[in-house]
């Protein structure tokens, strides 16, 4: 650590004025899409007569998270995709995190994590998608001894305070094409918009970041919409699209 520590503030100290670039302005090269729960963590779960029985929302954000992968390995074979978990896996958000800040990025590239969710609500009547980002007063720390020594020269010329602001700047850029292209192209989900929260892994993948939930499973319309191929495969394009307005 103290080694870590050492080279950290060599950086610091003999980095260029030129290089204090925004890290987050470059071009997208890594994208790390999480599937949320797995294994003995279902997450939202519901049984409907016409789904046959119980509909666990850990089977629909891998599916959807497999189709948006398949997608932009197809349109973008440039990009580094990672996923978190690639089948029915329990991870801690520890572990999820640790994905997405171990990357190790190329040089002149900036990364995106992307958290799909299905909600659940008391009320029945709650319905379509809204897009998370980190609360704005939340800190990220990005230099210590877990950060790639490839990745510390990208924001060794800037102070905590000035990476986080550039952070939360990049968040709702990414947030707001979210949101414009799934209301574009999920015209039936109402869109309840972008909303700041306080969840682990926005706070601590140390990249700008969303979490989307997709739809509710406690609402018919949108469960029957969910457990649907079809309507999954139109999600996954509709994320895929949001990607590309970040790249």
């Amino acid at each position: 650590m103290k080694k870590v520590l050492c080279l950290i503030l060599l950086l610091v100290l003999c980095s260029p004025l030129s290089a204090a670039a925004d890290p987050f302005s470059h071009p997208v090269k890594t994208i790390v899409l999480d599937a949320g729960h797995g294994g003995h963590d279902p997450g939202a779960s519901y049984a409907w007569s016409f789904a046959g029985g119980t509909v666990y929302e850990r089977d629909l954000t891998l599916d959807i998270t497999k189709r948006l992968y398949a997608l932009l390995a197809v349109s973008h074979p440039d990009l580094q995709l990672v996923m978190t978990r690639s089948d029915d896996t329990y991870l801690t958000l520890e572990q999820r995190c640790e994905v997405a800040y171990s990357q190790v990025l190329k040089p002149q590239s900036s990364a995106l994590f992307v958290s799909i969710h299905v909600n659940s609500a008391q009320a029945k009547e709650a319905s379509g998608f809204e897009i998370l980002t980190k609360q704005q007063n939340k800190r990220v720390t990005f230099l210590d001894e877990k950060t790639p020594m490839e990745n510390i020269s990208l924001f060794s010329s800037h102070s905590l305070l000035s990476l986080n602001r550039l952070l939360n700047h990049r968040n709702l850029v990414v947030a707001s094409n979210f949101e414009k292209t799934l209301s574009e192209r999920l015209v039936t989900s109402r869109n309840r918009g972008v909303k700041e929260r306080d969840i682990f892994v926005l706070n601590a993948s140390r990249m700008p970041s969303v979490l989307v939930e997709v739809g509710f499973l406690t609402n018919e319309e949108d469960a029957r919409n969910l457990i649907s191929p079809q309507y999954r495969q139109r999600v996954a394009q509709a994320l895929a699209t949001a990607i590309e307005l970040c790249l």
